[in-house]
């Protein structure tokens, strides 16, 4: 995976700190960074043997600023001055512009890389890696004219930043770099800003890519500042979607506007084949549902578990089929459903014999025959 950029970074130790009164003239001034390393399994690996770095600065002239500003930079950090040990992480921004802290790391305007197969670690830590996501971000970042401001002259630079890698099979590097030196003025076109200062919506909150809490840093109407609305968006940020503002819809396969119960649909509008109203207790047959009326045919038409409520009328058994029916023997039908044998009309006093009934007339045999519970009654039999 060894790029042309990455050879370039692994020859910038030469451009590194040096510092011929130090203990050790071969190891020069170590830097002043260092580096997690997280595998695939939760190993951690602590990358702070830094033995030399190097660090090249290109500078941009820009219309709002009075000086040359840093446009372009190229970081790396070695285990070793050694060049054939394998053991460094190199780190680039493109486009750099004051003001703009933020960077993303992801393989064009910002790289991480890291090549750890000769570092003194497990052999589950050792790869060579390029970040395929992550975040760098300026805390300090201060230059200024050792002498003029000729290409070759001197700049002083003093930046520390923060750095988040993410390679594409999940190791993960972070580390914090600081850099107090002298490097050499290169002028290179400015070629406009890749950064941002982490509010890139300016709504007044920096977006979670950058460590902070507005979780879609291009849309002013979205952050933590935001009212949730029904819209299948998070507004507020939260990390809950539509929280408290969605209806609930039922399942409504026969389309008779009401919908299973035990199906319930959270959405803000209803889906299609959802209805607002629940109960349906045949979500097969439009004609039954909580709306509709209750009629004599053995269904729970309106699905309040009973089924011809309020419909039947009382039946009475016709032994002698008169017309009359026994009042002891009482039930109840459909008014259109009145089985053979039975009448809606009681007060039959003998339902053995088709004589007597509340429709007979009375005549004197010792008998009641109209029913009225009086024997032979006057004038007749007087």
């Amino acid at each position: 995976m060894t790029t042309l950029r990455t050879a370039l970074l692994m020859a910038l130790f030469s451009c590194g700190k040096s510092d011929d009164s130090a203990t050790d003239p071969d190891l020069g001034i170590p830097c002043d960074a260092q580096f997690t390393l997280t595998t695939t399994d939760g190993t951690q690996v602590e990358m702070d043997e830094c033995k030399h770095h190097g660090v090249n600065i290109e500078f941009a002239n820009m219309d709002d600023a009075t000086l040359p500003q840093p446009h372009n930079i190229d970081f790396i950090f070695r285990s070793s001055k050694n060049l054939d040990v394998d053991c460094w992480v190199g780190w680039t921004i493109s486009r750099s512009c004051p003001g703009k802290t933020q960077y993303n790391i992801d393989g064009e305007d910002s790289t991480l890389t890291w090549n750890t197969n000769g570092c003194d670690v497990a052999d589950s830590a050792k790869a060579e890696h390029e970040a395929s996501s992550g975040s760098s971000e300026f805390t300090t970042m201060i230059t200024a004219p050792v002498g003029g401001l000729a290409e070759g002259d001197e700049m002083a630079v003093y930046f520390e930043a923060q750095i988040q890698g993410i390679a594409s099979d999940g190791t993960q590097l972070d580390g914090s770099i600081h850099i107090d030196e002298n490097v050499i003025l290169t002028y290179t076109t400015f070629d406009g800003c890749s950064g941002s200062d982490g509010d890139g919506d300016e709504d007044g909150y920096i977006g979670e890519q950058y460590g902070g809490d507005d979780c879609n840093d291009e849309d002013p109407a979205i952050g933590p500042h935001a009212v949730e609305v029904c819209d299948e968006v998070d507004n507020n940020c939260d990390g809950q979607i539509d929280e408290g503002m969605t209806n609930t819809f039922y399942t409504d396969s026969d389309g008779d506007g009401y919908g299973v119960e035990a199906e319930p649909v959270e959405a803000c509008d209803p889906p299609p084949g959802t209805a607002q109203y629940a109960g349906d207790c045949d979500d097969e047959d439009a004609d039954l549902n909580p709306g509709q009326d209750e009629v004599c045919d053995g269904i729970d038409n309106d699905c309040d578990d009973v089924a011809d409520e309020g419909t039947k009328i009382a039946v009475f058994e016709d032994l002698d089929e008169d017309g009359y029916g026994d009042d002891a023997t009482i039930a109840s039908a459909c008014p259109d459903a009145v089985p053979g044998g039975w009448t809606t009309v009681g007060l039959d006093c003998d339902d053995h014999d088709p004589a007597i009934n509340p429709d007979a007339t009375e005549i004197c045999d010792g008998l009641d025959n109209d029913c009225n519970d009086v024997v032979d009654d006057p004038p007749v039999c007087d």
